[in-house]
């Protein structure tokens, strides 16, 4: 997988709206976050249109993408929200410039979609906090951000967890928002699990929902040539006896298999949401005393 280069003071970074509808006033937080780390926020021309409930026609949206992904001084792409609207343009964008000057896509939710479409075409991006959540979104957070888009990539310690399975493993770490994981199955624009550390959460507060995609994944094969599996967190405000619930539904679809299994990495649709560099060859290890996540 190729590396998008590393933020510099004084870069670029591209606000657009590629699925659900933005506020100003998350416009507005984006470009002064954006601006205290010494980044140029640079929004797209329809950044805050609306159309139903996506930001804008499907032609808006895409072309702000692709004024984004064209744009030769421009090192990082934001996506404004998540909801619903990546799918229905990620396939009719150009990516031919993009692939020879690529650069940072940052999001989570339905860019899950997205970013399973660039590591289609070997390059790396983020998982992390959108505009959409930031007040939502704990400081040391955003902070985390910063870091590791200006190059300060730290490894993530989790506690120990009665349902983790010790093992070591180094691969290309995938996956996203469950729902789009799940939903992807068997498209083109599906990224490969076999031999990969898949990654899994979700805002849903649906346990029945949570259970439907973990069941139809499993019976599509894609737990079992894994080489990892590291879960998220799930639901949005849930009380540990839903996420406990939830992680016993994942287990239970794993549990034959033999590859390191780690709970409760922070990174999903919670405050403590932290960004994970996906595409990227990391260690996993997980000891019965908590796990390790190592990017390199």
């Amino acid at each position: 997988m190729l590396r998008p280069i590393y933020l510099q003071p004084g870069d670029k970074v591209a606000l657009v709206s590629p699925s659900g509808i933005a506020t100003k006033e998350q416009q507005d937080a984006a470009t002064a976050l954006l601006t205290s780390w010494e980044l140029v926020p640079v929004s797209g021309e329809h950044v805050l249109a609306q159309h139903g409930r996506m930001a804008g026609t499907d032609t808006e949206r895409l072309a702000d993408l692709q004024t984004a992904l064209d744009a030769e001084d421009t090192r990082a792409i934001w996506c404004m929200a998540g909801d619903y609207g990546t799918l229905r343009i990620v396939e009719d964008a150009d990516y031919s410039v993009f692939q020879g000057n690529p650069k940072w896509v940052i999001g989570m939710n339905d860019i899950t979609v997205l970013h399973s479409k660039l590591h289609s075409l070997g390059i790396e991006s983020l998982h992390a906090p959108m505009p959409s959540n930031l007040q939502e979104t704990a400081p040391e957070a955003l902070t985390q951000l910063r870091n590791f888009l200006f190059g300060i990539v730290s490894t993530y310690a989790t506690d120990a967890h009665p349902l983790n399975r010790t093992g070591l493993a180094e691969a290309e770490l995938i996956g996203g928002m469950l729902t789009w994981v799940h939903s992807l199955h068997d498209t083109r624009i599906e990224h490969n699990t076999r031999g990969t550390i898949l990654f899994l959460e979700d805002p849903s507060d649906d346990i029945y929902q949570i259970d439907r995609s973990i069941r139809c994944m499993k019976y599509a094969g894609k737990f079992q040539h894994l080489a990892g599996l590291v879960v998220g967190e799930f639901g949005r405000n849930n009380t540990p006896e839903f996420r406990e619930r939830v992680y016993r539904i994942i287990h239970e679809a794993v549990k034959n298999y033999t590859y390191p299994v780690c709970f409760g990495l922070p990174s999903g649709h919670v405050r403590g949401n932290y960004p994970l560099i996906l595409g990227a060859n990391v260690e996993l290890i997980v000891r019965p005393d908590g796990g390790e996540l190592k990017f390199p």
